[in-house]
């Protein structure tokens, strides 16, 4: 959409605003709008900048696909949706999903075929950039409490890292229900920032993985196995590092190292025990995954 600059008396310039957006956000004379800049863009938004408004999603008989359509829901930016549901099951899932995993949405209306949810507390940007450093360091001490807790052949904390996981999750969808709507300052572009919190929770899902199989069976690793699973967490923490303070040279090294903790894995998969070999290729996904977000945080930074 073109708009033309006016310049008034002194240095003030003035550009209209398209009316069908004032009327949709409700804006009014005297109202107070915020102006970002982005780069090179300029982003105009008021409060209510970023709703998407209602939504009603009938999910009777979806079975295990029903939690991933209101993640989904939820992610793309809805702030009030009605859900109709035909078992007691579902309606059990979908109350566990908005108790559990939707930050600022409360069930706000329940009948004998619908519930309806509701965001009761305004989604604020600039909780986005703790919110992914909370993230981060979740997923960065679940890695090296799973292999601490290996080592020590503690179930009970395997166990207990697997609940880590939820928060993760949550967290997540947070982010990237955020990027979906009001954007962040943080990026200059968002669909690769967006790429990067997913990842970041499958990194944190295989970890679970990890935890979650090692509480149920308990193996004993060998020293070099330990190395690449304490390789691999540093791995994560140093893109981390990276993430938090970006510049091209630690960006090299990082890809630097993936590349050498790619060649680990393939010599010591040559003679790893079978018992050792669920774990590993775990393990090298993660290490995969972890590489394969530098792309996407140089398009967020360059």
């Amino acid at each position: 959409m073109i708009r033309k600059v006016i310049k008034l008396a002194g240095n003030t310039f003035v550009v209209s605003l398209p009316a069908k957006w004032v009327k949709k956000y409700g804006v009014h004379k005297g109202d107070e709008i915020d102006v970002v800049q982005m780069d090179q863009k300029l982003m105009i938004q008021t409060k209510r900048t970023g709703e998407a408004g209602d939504l009603t999603i009938d999910v009777s008989g979806l079975g295990h696909v029903l939690k991933r359509v209101l993640g989904a829901v939820y992610k793309a930016g809805y702030d009030e949706v009605r859900v109709r549901f035909s078992t007691l099951v579902e309606l059990q899932q979908i109350q566990e999903v908005v108790r559990e995993e939707f930050i600022g949405f409360e069930v706000i209306d329940q009948k004998k075929d619908f519930v309806v949810f509701k965001n009761v507390s305004h989604i604020e940007p600039k909780e986005f950039s703790a919110m992914m450093r909370r993230m981060f360091l979740i997923v960065v001490s679940a890695g090296e409490d799973a292999l601490t807790a290996l080592k020590n052949k503690d179930t009970q904390w395997l166990s207990a890292i697997v609940l880590r996981d939820k928060d993760v999750n949550k967290i997540s969808d947070f982010c990237r229900r955020v990027l979906n709507t009001t954007g962040t300052s943080d990026y200059k572009r968002v669909p690769p920032a967006y790429f990067i919190a997913e990842q970041v929770e499958k990194v944190g899902d295989q970890y679970r993985d990890i935890a979650a199989a090692l509480a149920k069976n308990p193996i004993k690793l060998s020293v070099e196995a330990q190395k690449l699973f304490s390789a691999t967490n540093a791995y994560f923490k140093s893109f981390y590092d990276v993430y938090n303070a970006f510049n091209l040279e630690k960006i090299d090294s990082f890809c630097e190292r993936g590349v050498r903790l790619r060649k680990e894995f393939e010599v010591y998969f040559e003679k790893a025990p079978r018992q050792e070999l669920k774990l590993l290729f775990t393990l090298q996904n993660i290490a995969t995954g972890i590489f394969d977000m530098n792309g996407a945080l140089m398009a967020c930074n360059l």
